[in-house]
């Protein structure tokens, strides 16, 4: 199934948290690059410029006592922020500091367990499995839980993705398979790897419902969740949804952004022809013709973003380094 983009109505305020929460996951992606380029970071760093609607549009769907799987592009921030986690904690983490998100110690693997999210692990597609031993358990709670795995393209290809959406679909589990396709799986194209078109078709082979969803339109993301969640919630078992999405930046920063095979470089009217349906100017757009923001509104969004983001730069940067001592406060549970 293909979700079409409707003209949704909803409350004012939450298209201006949506539209807000975008802004400020681009202007995070950038200030991570800035302090990358600068040399602040102890870690890498893959952008995810481009595909800020797919994890706002499902945050703002979820229930504080649901469980989230991000995954490594924009090293989750386009989840993490909107789910409640503060950029200090975050660039905090990737600046190897104390008052990070995991006390400095996970480098860019944040998690915060109070809001429900389980971080992501550095091996592609590790999550799956995970993702749905939480199903299971949200599946004996009885509470109407759901957890959500989040994955890109090239993660199809590893074993673990089938085996867990075969024990999901068998046992009817509540978790919600959420691939942002962003048509390359590192430097290989969808395809020189993949022999359909969809990866929504794999759903079949399983007996679970999918849909196909245009990841540049918050609103299409937001409206293809929610029949998803409600089938989860109410014990009819798992959705694969696919949502078509594109990065703008290549796999990692400083890495050449080439596709195999021949190591051809990804073409710049692909590249341009996407940023024409940026997912921030079209939600902007829209927001403008419906009369609930005006051009003083989102300059001041932008502008409060851009301060927020200094401001969690400054306070990583006067932040001290954790004591290795207190390192198995944070290994172990008690």
């Amino acid at each position: 199934m293909k979700v079409e983009p409707k003209d949704t109505r909803m409350p004012k305020e939450v298209m201006i948290r949506l539209y807000t929460d975008m802004v400020r996951i681009r202007k995070a992606d950038e200030k991570m690059v800035e302090c990358l380029l600068a040399g602040r970071l102890l870690t890498f760093f893959h952008s995810g410029q481009g595909q800020e609607a797919p994890g706002v549009a499902l945050c703002a769907s979820l229930r504080q006592d649901d469980y989230l799987f991000p995954q490594h592009r924009g090293h989750g921030i386009n989840k993490c922020l909107p789910r409640g986690m503060t950029m200090k904690e975050i660039i905090a983490e990737h600046f190897g500091k104390a008052t990070g998100g995991s006390h400095g110690y996970a480098g860019f693997h944040c998690c915060s367990i109070d809001r429900g999210i389980f971080g992501y692990g550095g091996i592609v597609g590790g999550d799956f499995t995970l993702a749905a031993g939480v199903g299971i358990a949200c599946q004996m709670r009885r509470k109407g839980q759901v957890v959500v795995c989040c994955f890109g393209d090239g993660a199809t290809g590893r074993g673990p993705f089938h085996e867990a959406m075969l024990m999901a679909a068998k046992w009817k589990l509540p978790v919600i398979w959420f691939c942002e396709n962003n048509l390359y799986q590192q430097m290989t194209g969808m395809a020189v790897s993949h022999p359909k078109v969809d990866i929504a078709d794999f759903a079949y082979g399983y007996g679970i419902p999918s849909a196909i969803v245009d990841g540049q339109d918050i609103l299409a993301v937001y409206e293809a969740l929610q029949p998803a969640i409600e089938k989860s919630r109410t014990g009819e078992g798992p959705t694969l949804l696919e949502i078509k999405t594109y990065r703008y930046r290549s796999h990692s920063e400083g890495m050449r952004d080439h596709s195999a095979p021949g190591g051809r470089l990804r073409p710049q009217e692909e590249i341009d022809a996407w940023k024409k349906r940026d997912p921030i100017k079209l939600f902007e757009e829209r927001l403008l013709k419906q009369g609930v923001l005006t051009d003083v509104d989102i300059e001041g969004i932008h502008r409060k973003a851009v301060e927020e983001m200094n401001e969690a730069e400054r306070f990583a940067a006067e932040s001290p380094y954790p004591n290795p001592k207190d390192m198995s406060k944070t290994l172990f549970a008690e």
